[in-house]
């Protein structure tokens, strides 16, 4: 990696099981030095229903489809661009919910919290 190339920052937020800590969910949020684009990186458990993709909602706001790409040992994961009216729902909204189902086909949703994205954001841009 040269030393000319722009930092790139990222705000990460993680949920666990709390008995085991095991991650459940990990959203990265970064902005592109190329595109200048904010990008979503969603880290979810293995063993999910794969065609049935995760979804992103903000409160009770429109909800946004995921592809998941590819797993690993670690887990699945999916990126996307984060759109203009959504990345403005994240800046103002209480809670983003991550779903997903599982191989039994339940639906699992796990509240992130966006108390302090805005703040957060406005750091890394």
């Amino acid at each position: 990696m040269s030393r000319d190339a722009p930092l790139e920052c990222a705000i990460e937020q993680t949920a666990v099981l709390t008995k085991t800590g095991q991650l459940i969910v990990l959203l990265n949020i970064r902005v592109a030095s190329d595109t200048l684009q904010p990008i979503a990186i969603v880290q979810l458990p293995l063993g999910l229903n794969l065609p049935d993709g995760a979804k992103l909602q903000i409160d009770d706001g429109k909800v946004s489809d995921l592809q998941i790409q590819t797993c690993e040992q670690r887990g699945c994961y999916a990126n996307s661009p984060i759109a203009p009216d959504m990345l403005a729902a994240m800046k103002s909204g209480k809670q983003l919910k991550v779903s997903f189902q599982n191989l039994g086909k339940e639906t699992i949703t796990i509240p992130m919290q966006l108390t302090d994205f805005a703040a957060a954001y406005d750091k890394i841009k």
